[in-house]
């Protein structure tokens, strides 16, 4: 005489295969298309939040003036967000407290807003692939007026945060 079970191996099968094929989908998702990404800091105030969750776009390589990106610093081991003020071949510089971008005051800053300009005191012409990044709360973010930061190169960006 046979005795019953509870739950025989294949009917466990049955159950974990469908959540391990859930957990590598999204696994492959996180990795190459879309992620959730946490906000540490408030270098990116009032736009983004200390602790606040964003989606981090890995699919859209072109990147514009305005975008926030996540990238790679390694001189700082961490992963930053900024926003993209200059872009390939774009001369950026900081005179007088107001950032210029080819000769022509930002429209990411007020004048007069930078109290610090560091790298950018001297005009920075950017190659293919590089940018200039700064944080919207100035006074809080390390970005590319320090030279722990300097230009961003494409192959250090993670990806964009979708707005």
């Amino acid at each position: 005489m046979r005795r019953k079970t509870k739950g025989s191996i294949g009917e466990k099968s049955r159950k974990i295969l469908p959540a391990f094929f859930m957990i590598l989908v999204a696994g492959i998702c996180s990795c190459f298309f879309y992620q959730l990404m946490l906000i540490q800091g408030e270098s990116m105030e009032p736009s983004y939040h200390n602790m606040q969750l964003v989606v981090l776009n890995k699919i859209d390589r072109l990147y514009q003036l305005g975008d926030v990106i996540a990238f790679q610093c390694k001189e700082l081991n961490s992963v930053l967000v900024k926003r993209i003020v200059a872009g390939e071949g774009d001369t950026a510089y900081i005179r007088n407290g107001t950032l210029y971008v080819n000769g022509v005051e930002s429209l990411f800053y007020p004048p007069e807003a930078f109290l610090y300009s560091g790298l950018l005191e001297e005009p920075i012409q950017l190659g293919k692939g590089e940018y200039l990044v700064i944080g919207d709360n100035l006074s809080e973010s390390r970005d590319s007026r320090y030279p722990e930061v300097g230009v961003v190169k494409t192959g250090t960006i993670i990806g964009k945060i979708c707005r």
